[in-house]
């Protein structure tokens, strides 16, 4: 068996019933991580029986268990602080990776070494029995290297995470997942490693994000928590430690995905009116500004938004805007272009067929496929 220069650290706690097809997943590829380290956040099923078992099987599995309960932040820092690989692949407990994914990941690292992220589409499923749902950004027909100054403009809010791959040394130099960020520490942490190294993509499905109410990952919430939290953002963001990587999240609006909480959150803090904090806010629509100017009850928020209803900042949300629109059109004509035409040999032509068809599903009842990673 082929073994990879590659870590997995995976993080659980309850998920006894899934565990299997996580592990499972990670075991059959084609090329075996060197390690994979399971942190089991003190479960009370039986996902300790579930893992020792794993564990005799495989000399690879290693089992640390926190005998009272630290946090998803808390155990995937001691996974990553554990690892010895020049590679991490952070795994998700409740999600799982698809054959072929680390083989091809560490080819293209070793194609493209400077890259400090490799990821493949940001596909899932609602429920463990959902159908999957393809997240294909239409960003290149084979893998490639994308710049930092590529990824500012192409990646739409975050980059997946089912089906991630980062260079230990680059998410160590990020922080790791910094705990004041909560259920957006991954998020962040992953765009730093972009920011500074770049990208590779690998356009197709080689993992799957299980969407299921009440895990961390849809734990997400608007409220006072989430603002504070997002005042942590904005904190670390007007940081020295992360003022190389700030002008990119500035560029790309990322952020203002998490909705007008961020804007709640830069109205609390006494530099509200410095450029910096107000550029890291200009990513949302006008019409959000003007609802939040007119009926917002605190009347700093008020203020703070209707500071983007005026130039300069019209101006700069309307060119984003724009860049926003021209980058839908071109990656809607690549998809296109693609449905157009069929590939050579049978599959492909299946396949390609297949798509099509999906796609005039998808237009007859009006969803639009998505155009960039969400």
């Amino acid at each position: 068996m082929r073994t990879a220069d590659l870590s997995v650290v995976m993080a659980n706690r309850n998920h006894a019933r899934i565990l299997p097809r996580a592990l499972d997943a990670v075991l059959s590829q084609s090329v075996r991580p060197r390690e994979v380290i399971v942190l089991d956040d003190a479960s009370t099923d039986d996902s300790l029986g579930v893992l020792e078992r794993y564990a005799a099987r495989y000399d690879c599995v290693r089992v640390i268990r926190n005998e009272c309960h630290r946090g998803v932040t808390a155990s995937y820092n001691q996974g990553f602080s554990l690892t010895t690989s020049r590679y991490i692949l952070p795994g998700a407990a409740d999600d799982y990776i698809l054959p072929g994914f680390v083989a091809k990941a560490m080819e293209q690292f070793a194609r493209h070494p400077e890259a400090g992220v490799c990821v493949a589409h940001g596909s899932c499923t609602v429920g463990d029995a959902g159908p999957l749902i393809v997240n294909d950004p239409g960003w290149c027909e084979q893998p490639r290297y994308f710049s930092p100054e590529e990824v500012c403009r192409r990646v739409w809010h975050t980059l997946p995470v089912s089906a991630i791959v980062v260079r230990a040394d680059a998410i160590r130099a990020a922080g790791g997942y910094r705990a004041e960020l909560a259920w957006y520490s991954d998020w962040f942490a992953f765009l730093v490693v972009a920011f500074r190294n770049g990208i590779v993509h690998i356009p197709e499905t080689l993992g799957v994000h299980v969407l299921n109410p009440g895990s961390y990952a849809t734990n997400a919430r608007t409220g006072p928590e989430n603002v504070r939290i997002l005042g942590a953002l904005l904190d670390l963001l007007m940081s020295p430690e992360y003022a190389d990587v700030a002008p990119y999240f500035r560029r790309n609006g990322a952020a203002c995905h998490f909705g007008s909480d961020l804007l709640r959150a830069a109205a609390l803090r006494p530099d509200r009116g410095d450029a910096g904090v107000r550029s890291l806010l200009a990513g949302f629509t006008p019409e959000v500004y003007e609802t939040l100017a007119n009926t917002d009850e605190d009347a700093a928020v008020r203020e703070l938004a209707a500071v983007y209803l005026q130039d300069p900042w019209r101006e700069v949300i309307a060119r984003r805007a724009d860049l926003e629109a021209e980058n839908r059109r071109l990656v809607e004509e690549i998809q296109l272009t693609r449905l157009r035409v069929a590939p050579p040999g049978m599959i492909g032509k299946v396949q390609w067929a297949g798509r099509l068809l999906r796609r005039r599903l998808r237009n007859a009842v009006g969803l639009h496929p998505a155009g960039r990673f969400r």
